[in-house]
């Protein structure tokens, strides 16, 4: 059961979801939605058999304008300057719905019985 507020975590991300769709044409969605029927196969021969360190760190952001800053390097490489447009907002509702978290935490009680792990 989550103690955030839905009603106010759908007002920080509708209108970026809105903003992020907005140039699509349509009937086209901005998403992948199931497989591409048009692929016979997902599978791909892998160039290296083994997993190196790397493989197990998974990146991450320290801030909100860190993020970011890496969503809109990331969509600016894949062609999307567009979306690196939006990053600023992506990064503000990433900060405003991890305040809505911290706000929400000591709400949160956990059951005596409940062994916390983090």
């Amino acid at each position: 059961m989550s103690s955030i507020d839905d009603a106010a975590a759908r007002e920080i991300a509708a209108p970026l979801f809105d903003a992020l769709t907005a140039g699509c044409v349509l009937g086209q969605v901005p998403f992948p939605l199931g497989p591409n029927p048009r692929l016979a196969s997902y599978y791909t021969q892998r160039t290296r058999t083994t997993m190196g360190l790397g493989d197990f760190l998974a990146p991450s952001c320290l801030d909100a304008e860190e993020f970011g800053a890496c969503l809109a390097a990331h969509w600016r490489a894949h062609g999307h300057p567009e979306l690196a447009a939006l990053a600023p907002r992506a990064a503000e509702a990433a900060r405003a719905l991890h305040e809505l978290h911290v706000a929400a935490w000591p709400r949160a009680a956990l059951s005596p019985y409940v062994y916390p792990m983090f």
